[in-house]
């Protein structure tokens, strides 16, 4: 299959409640943002890069990517940084990664685009549970993105199971989809990284 352009966008426009009210995408893991990390990770697999967030816009935006907020004002959740995402990308395919995800595998966009020519939307399975913020897609969802956000749904996973999106088996790397959403997993993170220096 011949190589498909791609545009990585960040999602980093969540509220950020477990991380008593601060910005998890800001929060520093070996001494750099949770946000650093995932481009680091995605950088080498991807063409574009854009970070969607809803507040702290210079702190994103000191990378120099575009940064965006999302159309639909409110918080109203990966879905909506999806949506306003497919809107300003100019590649048919788009991979979504959350902004608290630091050790995502570095052929993460080769397996999924395995299912390119089958399917609107693809994302990983790590052998017990689904990441789909983490995720493939491409832009000719978009309408049915609007229409299913317009009828006040939020549910990603439910909007997925529409557009007939599939899972792909990342059992044998469990760990690179760690997500870390609370003070806790950072410190233990942190820890880990000390320990095995």
């Amino acid at each position: 299959m011949e190589k498909l352009p791609i545009t990585a966008i960040i999602l980093a426009g969540g509220q950020s409640n477990r991380m008593n009210g601060v910005d998890k995408g800001l929060m520093l893991l070996a001494g750099k943002p949770l946000f650093q990390h995932v481009i680091d990770r995605i950088k080498p697999q991807v063409d574009f890069i854009m970070i969607n967030c809803n507040q702290h816009a210079d702190q994103y935006g000191s990378l120099n990517y575009p940064i965006f907020g999302d159309d639909l004002k409110g918080f109203l959740g990966p879905l909506a940084g999806i949506y306003s995402g497919l809107l300003r990308s100019n590649t048919d395919w788009n991979l979504f990664v959350s902004c608290d995800t630091p050790f995502l595998p570095d052929d993460l966009l080769a397996r999924l685009a395995k299912f390119s020519a089958t399917h609107q939307a693809i994302f990983p399975f790590d052998g017990k549970d689904n990441h789909p913020t983490i995720l493939l897609i491409n832009k000719s969802v978009i309408a049915q993105l609007k229409k299913y956000l317009e009828n006040g749904d939020r549910k990603l996973m439910l909007f997925l199971k529409k557009i007939h999106a599939t899972a792909v088996n990342f059992s044998d790397t469990p760990t690179s989809f760690i997500n870390i959403n609370t003070v806790d997993m950072l410190e233990s993170a942190n820890l880990a990284i000390e320990a095995n220096k």
